[in-house]
C-alpha cells in the first residue's frame, strides 16, 4: 500500500513539473512571438526608419549651422570685448595725459618729457591733442556788433531763463530788502555792559 501510494505522489510531482515546464516554454516562445511581432507591427505601422534617418540627418545640418552662428557670435563678442578695452585704456591714457599739462615744455625751459632740447617729445604732443582750448577767447553772440545803436534803436535780447520753483513775489522780496533795520534789545545792547556798570561804579567810589 504504501509503494503504491508513493508511485501515485511521484507521478503526481512529475505531471506537475512537467506542466511547469511546458507552461514557461510557451511563455517564453509566446514572449519571443510577441517580440517579433511587434517590432514588424512598430516598423510598418508606427515607426518609419527612412524618415527617422532623414529627421536626424536635418537635425545634424541644424547643429552645424547653430554651432556656427555661436562661434561668429562668440568671435564678435571677442573683437567688441577687445574694441571696449582698448578705448578704456585710450581713455585712460589721454586722462593721464590731461593731468600732466603742467609738465609740458614752454618757450623758456624743455619739460620733463623732453629727452632732447631740440627735439620735442610725442607724449607732449598727445598732452596739446587732449588738453582742452582756452575758452575765454570765446565772444557771446549776444555781444557781437558793427555799429553802435540808438538809444531809439532796438535790438533782440537774449531769452530769459525761466526761473523754476516756489519763490515769492519780486516785489515782496524788494519790500524785504529794503526795509529798515529795527534790532532788538539782545543786539542793541554791548556784550561788555554789566562789567562796563561795574567799572563805572568802581570810579564813582574812588571819586568820593
Amino acid at each position: 500500500m504504501e509503494r503504491y501510494l508513493g508511485r501515485m505522489e511521484y507521478h503526481r510531482e512529475l505531471a506537475a513539473k512537467v506542466e511547469e515546464r511546458q507552461l514557461n516554454y510557451f511563455h517564453n516562445m509566446a514572449t519571443k512571438i510577441k517580440k517579433v511581432w511587434k517590432g514588424h507591427y512598430v516598423r510598418k505601422n508606427v515607426y518609419d526608419y527612412y524618415a527617422m534617418k532623414k529627421y536626424l540627418g536635418a537635425l545634424e545640418e541644424k547643429n552645424k549651422i547653430v554651432r556656427e552662428k555661436l562661434r561668429e557670435y562668440e568671435e564678435e563678442m571677442r573683437q567688441r570685448e577687445e574694441l571696449e578695452a582698448e578705448v578704456k585704456q585710450l581713455e585712460k591714457y589721454d586722462k593721464y595725459a590731461r593731468s600732466c599739462h603742467y609738465m609740458m615744455s614752454t618757450q623758456v625751459k624743455a619739460g620733463v618729457f623732453v629727452k632732447d632740447s631740440d627735439q620735442s617729445s610725442g607724449f607732449e604732443e598727445q598732452i596739446k591733442a587732449v588738453f582742452p582750448k582756452d575758452l575765454s577767447k570765446k565772444k557771446n553772440k549776444w555781444h557781437k556788433t558793427d555799429k553802435k545803436l540808438d538809444d531809439n534803436s532796438t535790438y533782440e535780447l537774449p531769452p530769459l531763463r525761466r526761473v523754476q520753483g516756489p519763490f515769492k513775489n519780486p516785489s515782496v522780496v524788494y519790500m524785504q530788502r529794503h526795509k529798515s533795520l529795527k534790532p532788538t534789545l539782545k543786539v542793541q545792547t554791548d556784550f561788555n555792559t554789566e562789567d562796563v556798570a561795574k567799572e563805572k561804579d568802581i570810579q564813582e567810589e574812588w571819586c568820593k
